[in-house]
């Protein structure tokens, strides 16, 4: 696990349990973070949170630690090491449990969003209507506030591409297949059973191998659209420029990574058939057709490889 660094006390278990923890991973922007926890304390259900810096390199960590030192019900540790967004979930979760060892429930907040005063409220009560749910999302939308960016996931398993479907008409609660990483609610029992991310995934696609390890441990996945929030998407890579489409070229590495090593780990041999026939022979085409530039190769195929290379840890 990776190490945490900060005072000792804080790892003493706490007098009462919350309703919830919310961990929030940090990375650069301490005035984002900033905000997500302004939004989370002044919800109409406060959690208590978890704000781990990810070993941020501009000194925006200590910064961030320095403004929330002595606020109530803020926990804040620094990573010794980026492991990425899992690994500071993971360090995160671990910190949570230490603290309140019977905690129902942990919320996954990205630091880049920003928590409708309802939001916590709404994810628990969907939580407590479906408790066959191992994880509860809600409805992410674009800085504006007017453009929906989740609120129903489905992937395809031959080309593990993901979209954000609409909700189905008329229901604002629903099972989906996956939900995003930028807004969940995990139940705690499943964590005291040793659901954590695989950290082999440094960014991108650990969420869906994560609500894909709750779907086989034989909970669901469900969403409700009553809990939403803002989200600034890529906050981490905007200093990477354009490459394909909106995406970066470390974007392109890293998402390449994430699915050719969720291939390896949960995909039945046919369509793991399938998907490495498309992965490189199809896609590297479709790439350079779309940017219209051999340039999205290098990316791509170094994803590709660092994906083959991965150790790999078997699903149950």
């Amino acid at each position: 696990m990776t190490k945490a660094l900060g005072d000792q006390h804080r790892l003493q278990p706490a007098a009462s349990t919350p309703a919830c923890v919310a961990v929030i991973v940090h990375w650069t922007d301490a005035e984002a973070t900033l905000a997500c926890v302004a939004a989370l304390r002044s919800g109409t259900v406060a959690p208590s949170l978890v704000v781990v810096d990810n070993a941020s390199e501009d000194g925006s960590g200590q910064a961030l630690a320095e403004r929330l030192r002595g606020v109530a019900d803020v926990d804040v540790l620094r990573a010794a090491s980026n492991g990425g967004f899992g690994a500071g979930c993971n360090l995160g979760i671990e910190r949570a449990l230490s603290r309140h060892p019977e905690l129902a429930h942990v919320a996954l907040v990205n630091p880049d969003a920003v928590v409708a005063p309802d939001c916590v409220e709404a994810l628990l009560d969907a939580a407590r209507r479906h408790p066959e749910a191992g994880i509860v999302g809600g409805r992410v939308l674009d800085p504006s506030g007017t453009g929906v960016l989740y609120e129903n996931g489905r992937f395809r398993p031959w080309t593990l591409g993901r979209s954000h479907a609409p909700a189905p008409r008329g229901r604002d609660e629903f099972e989906t297949g996956f939900v995003t990483g930028a807004l969940m609610l995990v139940d705690g029992a499943l964590l005291r059973d040793g659901l954590r991310f695989d950290t082999t995934y440094f960014l991108y696609v650990e969420d869906l191998d994560f609500c894909r390890e709750v779907v086989a441990r034989g909970r669901r996945l469900w969403v409700t659209t009553r809990a939403t929030c803002r989200h600034a998407e890529g906050g981490s890579q905007r200093d990477d420029p354009p490459l394909l489409g909106p995406m970066r070229a470390r974007q392109l590495e890293q998402l390449t990574r994430g699915k050719v090593y969720f291939a390896r780990k949960r995909l039945p041999w046919p369509q793991r058939l399938v998907f490495f026939t498309l992965a490189l022979l199809l896609r590297p085409v479709a790439g350079v057709f779309v940017a219209r530039s051999l340039r999205v190769l290098g990316p791509y195929f170094r994803g590709v490889r660092a994906g083959m290379r991965a150790p790999l840890r078997r699903a149950r």
